[in-house]
């Protein structure tokens, strides 16, 4: 059997498949399973485990609320997607569980965090379409609101 936490958490997790989930507990952001061991590995912070449920022990990696952006731009220039849960409700008016859903997902193309950014290097993100032979290319930076858009 396990606690309603871990249900809440293993659902948000189904819902964003590849990224590494970053959970809202009071102050700090937590990771479990496999997401835990990685950023343990990756961030060289403390693997713990945290019962969750009669006889389940899970692998535990957390990190302060206030420091989030850099671990995430750490993870993110190491190639990895991170998706940001919140907590949607002050946890002191809510009765049961306190209502979560992930507010961002992370990746190269749409960090905007300054820790993440450099002024020498650009962050875009491209699209290319083909419509009846025709082509179209759109390039954005996401850090500074350029738009390129070429066709041909």
């Amino acid at each position: 059997m396990t606690t309603p936490i871990r249900k809440q958490y293993l659902e948000l997790k189904r819902r964003h498949p590849g990224a590494i989930l970053f959970f809202r507990l009071g102050d700090f952001y937590e990771t479990f399973d496999d997401d835990a061991e990685l950023v343990a590995r990756e961030l060289d912070i403390v693997l713990t485990s945290k019962p969750m449920g009669k006889g389940i022990r899970v692998p535990l990696a957390g990190v302060p609320y206030h420091s989030i952006d850099g671990h995430v731009a750490k993870l993110v220039k190491r190639g990895h997607r991170v998706a940001i849960c919140e907590q949607m409700a002050d946890p002191a008016s809510v009765k049961g569980i306190v209502p979560r859903e992930v507010v961002r997902t992370v990746t190269a193309g749409t960090v905007t965090s300054e820790a993440a950014l450099s002024a020498e290097t650009p962050n875009e993100l491209a699209a290319l379409v083909e419509r009846c032979g025709e082509r179209a290319l759109a390039l954005a930076d996401v850090t500074t609101g350029e738009v390129r858009v070429a066709s041909g």
